[in-house]
């Protein structure tokens, strides 16, 4: 049974020009992707997205980060598809991820010092049904 999971290329994903290689990568794994659409982040939905780091004292350079560009938000799906992107992905942090996975090729620390991980994945089924509505309302 497919499941779907939320996959937003980051802006810096986006302006480093990596969507085509990100999508080919997903594509290639045989992963379908049902809903694909680019947007502009804000405030609100950051909050409704991140609800957990809200009060975390990082929180504003996340809202910075994520509000820096353009996202490329993407349904996927496939059987077993979290845990497939999730692999594809590599680790949260791009210094510890594989080379080889998205966050391990294209992740980096920049001069700033915030760490920018290209791609998030949903981490779960319930969170990837909660994300998708918030990012796809119409879906």
């Amino acid at each position: 049974m497919a499941e779907q999971t939320l996959v937003l290329i980051k802006p810096d994903g986006v302006m480093e020009h990596h969507i085509g290689d990100i999508i080919k990568r997903i594509e290639e794994k045989g992963l379908r992707i049902v809903a694909m659409k680019m947007v502009k982040a804000d405030d609100a939905l950051l909050r409704q997205h991140y609800p957990d780091l809200v009060d975390k004292p990082f929180f504003p350079e996340i809202v910075d980060y994520m509000e820096s560009g353009p996202i490329v938000a993407m349904v996927v799906e496939s059987p077993q598809v979290i845990d497939w992107m999730h692999r594809l992905a590599g680790k949260t942090n791009p210094n510890e991820a594989d080379f080889g996975t998205i966050r391990g090729d294209y992740g980096h620390e920049w001069d700033d010092g915030i760490m920018r991980n290209v791609v998030h994945t949903s981490d779960s089924v319930a969170s990837a049904q909660r994300e998708i509505k918030l990012w796809f309302p119409e879906f």
